[in-house]
């Protein structure tokens, strides 16, 4: 215990039945030796036992076994044991440990076991080698370790990772592999002679460069997951893949990292798995596999094809006819063309977002006001609930939005004539859904922005509901935008953008008594946006803009109003009906990676609004309303209530 052992070759030499204990020890090991500079070398069969926070640490390996011949009775078969236990292997250039034989012998192996913390460095990357005649287990267990296992010729090498171990390196020609609560990381191309999956993992890369496992025998799968990096595209994308050459039977999982892939539409698909003995295994994937706009699912071949692929297309149920052309009711046909590829939800919350950004702050002239005569201070809170189709029809987008707006005239002409300042605050929600795989994505925005308004009536000839008006505002605003899809990170992106509009209108008095008056006002309204673009790339890989998301809008319509006065003339009423025309030259678009994603709104949409404003004598006014937005594949209700005070 606690004690340091110095050495020149090898600093402890086992023979045969010889038992080692080493507790709070340090082993070194320099120079050279028959089979390497060793801290402990096993010449016989022994046993030897590391703890206790140990150091066992050579030149050439921490740890060497064989079957050394020499000294009485020659090679003895039987195993070597070496038990490692919250301590540590070093070796400066060659393998940690290394397994070898000297001469053929009856049954000779050895059986390790690295548990509860214990780390090991080799100089040369490998972990374990082992090489000719020998049958050697390897147990992992509560340990992360890294190197690589390399089974030479000739060698019987069975690996065990167990009880939240963790191994990152590549295999050579191990005989099997079996991982019990447990992950191992690739990080080279392996080879296996069989892999019994547990309920582990098995990550094939980290996505800087694909590999491949080769299975020579059979894999039996227990519900534990295999990780793939791969270029979500087409048939030809890059990919980690799994080759099995024998069987495959029970469950496992299939979890895939997109590396960079833009997505697009398959035909056969990307193969991840293929299977060259009887595939009947169950593979189902975990999570969702999306690149770009694109959603992908896990597919087994048809028929005799028992490798499994990615495919952007949405799986159903086989064809008879597919499985087993020879079917009394199956007549050759010709194939049909390519299945539509399926499309993920997120593309239309970012749609979603961008559009009620780009109409949270859109505000006219009626908006600010209670009847014609304008408050110097004023406040306005609107609602709206929307809804379009978008992507080929494939989501269903619903969403609901909120403003406060508030003001104040900073000069006032006795005419109604005003310039003054504006303050919004404003948020949007919403739920972009696939109908054909039932997954959604949630988008939401928040908002502020700060503007300036200016506004000349004139022609009114005393009566301060007529007249015309010419009214302008600008606004600087910036959003605060995430999206939400199911079994995916939040992404969170920020977008800014300016905007203003010029109106003009004329209200004439088409009728109405001493007490009141009934309004005919023809409207225009033009305006423009201009949208900072975003540039957001998504945890996945996808990049995500928006496009043409600049333009202008317009509107132009009539609004028909009545004016009558209650309590003695003390209160003036102005119910009121309009109609109008809206029309906008910017695109609700985004890119995704490479490919324009289109919402697809109506530039053109007709709009039928109602409500009523109230002024009372004391300078109080208040003003309410309801509208509803109409276009093919698009709808929209709004309602809004405003107040304002004068002196």
């Amino acid at each position: 215990m606690n004690s340091e052992f110095n050495g020149s070759g090898d600093a402890i030499r086992l023979t045969e039945g010889g038992i080692l204990s080493l507790v709070g020890s340090r082993v070194t090991a320099s120079g050279s030796s028959l089979f390497g500079s060793a801290g402990i070398s096993f010449r016989r069969t022994a046993q030897a036992s590391v703890s206790g926070g140990s150091l066992v640490q050579g030149d050439d390996h921490a740890v060497t076994i064989t079957n050394d011949p020499r000294g009485s009775g020659g090679p003895s078969p039987g195993r070597s044991l070496l038990s490692v236990d919250g301590s540590h292997l070093a070796s400066s250039t060659g393998s940690a440990i290394h397994v070898t034989e000297w001469v053929t012998p009856a049954q000779f192996g050895a059986d390790i076991v690295l548990r509860n913390g214990t780390t090991v460095s080799a100089g040369n990357g490998v972990l374990l080698d082992t090489n000719g005649d020998v049958d050697v287990s390897l147990t992992v267990d509560d340990s992360v370790l890294a190197g690589d296992i390399v089974s030479g010729a000739g060698a019987t090498t069975h690996v065990r990772l167990q009880n939240q171990a963790r191994l990152t390196g590549a295999m050579s020609n191990v005989s099997s592999l079996a991982l019990d609560a447990s992950t191992w990381v690739m990080n080279g191309d392996s080879s296996l002679g069989r892999l019994d999956l547990g309920n582990g993992t098995v990550s094939l890369g980290d996505g800087s460069t694909f590999n491949t496992l080769t299975v020579a025998g059979d894999f039996i799968g227990n519900d534990g997951t295999i990780v793939f990096n791969t270029v979500l595209a087409d048939d030809s994308a890059a990919t980690d893949r799994l080759v099995i050459e024998g069987d495959t039977v029970g469950t496992a999982n299939v979890r895939v990292n997109n590396v960079g892939g833009a997505g697009a539409q398959t035909r056969q698909g990307i193969e991840l798995i293929s299977v060259g003995g009887a595939s009947n295994g169950q593979f189902n994937l975990a999570g969702r596999a999306v690149g770009g706009q694109y959603e992908y699912f896990l597919f087994k071949g048809t028929g005799a094809d028992g490798n499994w692929y990615l495919r952007s297309q949405l799986p159903t149920q086989p064809d008879p006819c597919e499985t087993d052309p020879t079917l009394p009711e199956c007549n050759p046909v010709l194939p049909g063309p390519d299945p539509d590829p399926v499309l993920r939800p997120e593309p239309g919350a970012y749609l979603a977002n961008l559009q009620a950004a780009q109409t949270m702050f859109r505000i006219g002239y009626h908006d600010r006001h209670a009847g014609q005569n304008a408050g110097r201070a004023w406040a306005r809170v609107d609602g709206s609930r929307n809804g379009f189709d978008a992507i080929s029809r494939q989501l269903d987008i619903r969403g609901n939005s909120q403003a406060l707006t508030v003001g104040a005239d900073l000069w006032r002409h006795d005419s109604g004539s005003s310039v003054g300042v504006m303050l919004s605050s404003g948020n949007a929600t919403s739920t972009s859904t696939n109908e054909l795989t039932g997954y959604y994505a949630r988008g939401k925005v928040k908002g502020e922005a700060l503007g300036v308004y200016g506004t000349w009536r004139g022609g009114n000839d005393g009566d301060p509901y007529a007249g015309f008006y010419v009214d302008g505002s600008v606004q600087r605003a910036q959003f605060r935008n995430r999206v939400e899809g199911i079994g995916l990170d939040t992404e969170r992106y920020a977008s800014r953008a300016w905007q203003g509009a010029v109106e003009t209108g004329y209200a004439f008095r088409v009728g109405g008594a001493s007490h009141g008056g009934i309004y005919l006002e023809p409207q225009l309204q033009v305006g423009y946006s201009r949208w900072d673009s975003y540039r957001h790339a998504e945890t996945n890989g996808t990049v995500v803009s928006a496009e043409n998301a600049d333009g202008l809008f317009g509107r132009a319509g009539v609004r028909l109003s009545g004016v009558t006065r209650w309590g003695s003339g003390t209160t003036d009423v102005q119910p009121y009906l309009a109609a109008n025309w809206l029309h906008t030259r910017s695109e609700s678009q985004i890119r995704m990676d490479d490919e324009v994603v289109d919402a697809r709104i109506p530039r053109n949409r007709g709009e039928f609004s109602a409500g009523a404003s109230l002024k009372f004598a004391n300078g109080v006014g208040a003003w309410g309303g309801l509208s509803l937005q109409k276009a093919s594949g698009f709808h929209q209700t709004s309602a809004q209530l405003g107040v304002s005070y004068s002196w």
